[in-house]
C-alpha cells in the first residue's frame, strides 16, 4: 500500500452553537472537499458538547495536503470562527478497513 498520511484538524466552536446548527454548517462546506487532488476521505468531526469541531483527512499525496490545510482549510476555519486551528500530519503506514 502506498505511503498515506493522516491530517487531524481541532478548532473550538463558540459557545451556544447547537449541533443542527453545525451539522448545517457540514453539509454546506462539504462540497468543497469532492475531487480534491490527492484527498482520499474526509470526516468532520464534532464533540459531543458541541465545543470542539474538526475533522480527520486521509491523503495521498502529502504535498497536496499540506498546502491544501495551509491555502484552504485555515484559512476558512479562521474566516468562519475566528480562531486558528490545530493541524497535524501524521503517517499512515497500516490502514485497517472493515
Amino acid at each position: 500500500m502506498e505511503n498515506l498520511i493522516t491530517v487531524i484538524t481541532r478548532f473550538q466552536l463558540p459557545a451556544g452553537v447547537t449541533a443542527d446548527q453545525i451539522g448545517i454548517a457540514f453539509e454546506e462546506a462539504a462540497p468543497g472537499f469532492r475531487n480534491v487532488p490527492g484527498l482520499v476521505r474526509k470526516q468532520f468531526l464534532r464533540s459531543k458538547d458541541c465545543r470542539t469541531a474538526g475533522g480527520v483527512y486521509l491523503w495521498n499525496d502529502e504535498r497536496a495536503a499540506r498546502a491544501f490545510m495551509s491555502e484552504r482549510v485555515a484559512p476558512m476555519i479562521r474566516q468562519k470562527f475566528h480562531v486558528d486551528p490545530t493541524i497535524e500530519f501524521y503517517d499512515s503506514p497500516v490502514i485497517v478497513e472493515n
